[in-house]
């Protein structure tokens, strides 16, 4: 292993002008160049890789020739994806070699520099402790700290320049796999950088495992297509699913009270009015003496029974009946919350489907929202019966009275 290079402070003594000549040099390749498919290897990437850098070198045992070559190699690093994005290792080390012939960089340290971009191509390894730096710098700005918050960039970046999408479940294995091979060569990264690799790791494993028991489900259904309700959780947080449940089921039993309370008040009136009226119609003169009265009565008798009859009909129970019949335990579990699709099933077979419901999330949202939807189905019947009920009795204690002030009158 490299020994560790003895200074002061060497950061007092890089000579900053070329590494702010190297920046803007960079800068205006990347604006010049600009290629909006680069959404992980573009400006943010090398800055974020020179800072890397400069956080390593802050740790001491780097000199400043050192720091200076790294920090070189850094800006350039990520250029050679504007050219060729297979083959960027040879671009960016043609554009490092162009921008230090321009500023007459010393041979000696130009080499320096072009190794240390050489170095981490595929199946190298570095061996100065200025490759080593500068190899612990880029290692750490892609599997450390922001592994997770840009890996769907560097995926999407992949499928945009190379055409070759790949499966939720490829891209994880390509993730986990670049983190087992990580290495660290410094003392500060192999201190600060490797147990962050090493949680990465196990949550990258987790997400693996996640996706290929989702590839196997996808499988099964024979179409490729996620299934309704599938996945769920990652796109909306569980709290907020379950809150949208419980308003909706509150809301949807608060309606069916208030539409029982109206049909009830509806068929107390109709039936207080229609027994007094008929109490009327018994008395035996009352067609003799005053036979015009009987026009309004029958007018109301009419459409007070109508009225009541639809409040009978919004107030009555309504069941849902949808495991009747021999149905398999697969159509069963769809819609098993509700009393009326269950009270014919077996106890054995019932413990089984409620089984399954609280195994798979996907089966429980279906079965709450199908639920909701026949709640809602029941309540629009309700509510329909109702208004007619409403509309009715409004009509014909409208057209009563007016009838009985036409027969008093004349």
């Amino acid at each position: 292993m490299i020994q560790p290079e003895s200074t002061a402070n060497p950061s007092q003594s890089v000579d900053m002008s070329i590494i702010k000549a190297a920046q803007a040099w960079v800068l205006s390749l990347f604006n010049d160049s600009h290629d909006t498919r680069l959404l992980y290897h573009n400006y943010r990437h090398s800055a974020a890789v020179v800072d890397k850098v400069n956080e390593i070198a802050q740790s001491g045992g780097f000199s400043s020739e050192t720091i200076e070559i790294a920090q070189i190699a850094a800006w350039f690093y990520g250029t050679g994806y504007l050219k060729d994005y297979l083959s960027f290792h040879n671009q960016s080390i043609i554009a490092a070699e162009e921008f230090l012939n321009e500023r007459k960089y010393p041979s000696k340290k130009k080499s320096k520099v072009l190794s240390c971009i050489n170095a981490l191509k595929l199946g190298h390894e570095p061996e100065t402790i200025e490759q080593q730096l500068f190899a612990d710098a880029q290692t750490a700005v892609e599997l450390t700290d922001q592994f997770f918050q840009l890996g769907p960039l560097l995926h999407l970046e992949r499928e945009l320049v190379l055409n070759q999408p790949l499966s939720a479940s490829e891209w994880a294995q390509v993730q986990l796999q670049s983190l087992l091979k990580t290495k660290f060569y410094t003392d500060y990264a192999k201190k600060v950088f490797e147990p962050i690799v090493a949680q990465n790791i196990l949550t990258q494993k987790t997400i693996v495992e996640k996706t290929k028991r989702a590839d196997l489900k996808r499988e099964a259904l024979g179409d490729g297509l996620l299934r309704k309700f599938q996945n769920i959780e990652k796109n909306i947080p569980t709290r907020a699913t379950q809150t949208f449940f419980r308003i909706n089921y509150r809301n949807h039993i608060n309606l069916s009270s208030i539409a029982d309370n109206k049909a009830h008040i509806m068929i107390s009136v109709n039936a207080i009015i229609i027994s007094v009226l008929i109490s009327i119609l018994s008395y035996r003169n009352i067609t003799e003496s005053n036979p015009l009265v009987l026009m309004p009565v029958i007018i109301f008798l009419v459409t007070g029974l109508t009225s009541l009859v639809y409040a009978v009909l919004s107030a009555r129970p309504k069941i849902t009946t949808l495991n009747v019949g021999k149905n398999t335990l697969e159509e069963t579990k769809k819609n098993i919350i509700f009393f009326g699709n269950f009270v014919h099933l077996d106890l054995d077979q019932y413990e089984a489907a409620m089984d399954s419901v609280f195994r798979d999330g996907e089966l429980l949202y279906g079965n709450m929202t199908r639920d909701l939807y026949y709640l809602g189905k029941v309540l629009d019947k309700k509510y329909r019966y109702l208004t007619y009920s409403y509309n009715i009795f409004m009509v014909g204690f409208a057209a009563t009275v007016l009838t009985f002030l036409l027969a008093f009158l004349s």
